[in-house]
């Protein structure tokens, strides 16, 4: 390999690397937030999005009153009004709460009616 095709092949994987994001970037449902999240909140999403294609979106680090979010531990799972959906998704979840770290899971409590919410360790 000569010097300017050694050139170009750097070049070009430097701006493959600033086009094409890491783990998260998926053909499924809209990540919000996604920058900041802790290691087992960015699998878990992954996991949901790669595995549930009717989920609406996911939200993860935004700003609250809790910890949860703003630290990249919690996601909001968003299943609008498909509570079977929702349902599969918090019992798969709970299902695989040692692979995900799972701290605890909101469903169908007040405010928590169209998406799951988990916190993750």
């Amino acid at each position: 390999m000569n010097r300017q095709t050694f050139l170009r092949a750097g070049a070009l994987a430097a701006v493959t690397a600033l086009v094409v994001p890491g783990p998260l970037a998926h053909a499924g449902p809209p990540l919000i937030g996604g920058a900041g999240l802790r290691p087992n909140a960015a699998n878990l999403a992954a996991y949901v999005r790669d595995t549930y294609p009717g989920v609406l979106s996911i939200g993860g680090v935004r700003q609250d009153r809790l910890p949860d979010h703003p630290s990249g531990r919690a996601l909001d799972i968003m299943v609008g009004g498909n509570t079977a959906l929702g349902n599969d998704i918090l019992a798969d979840i709970k299902a695989q709460a040692a692979r995900f770290g799972v701290s605890y899971t909101l469903w169908h409590v007040p405010a928590h009616y169209d998406h799951v919410h988990v916190t993750v360790s």
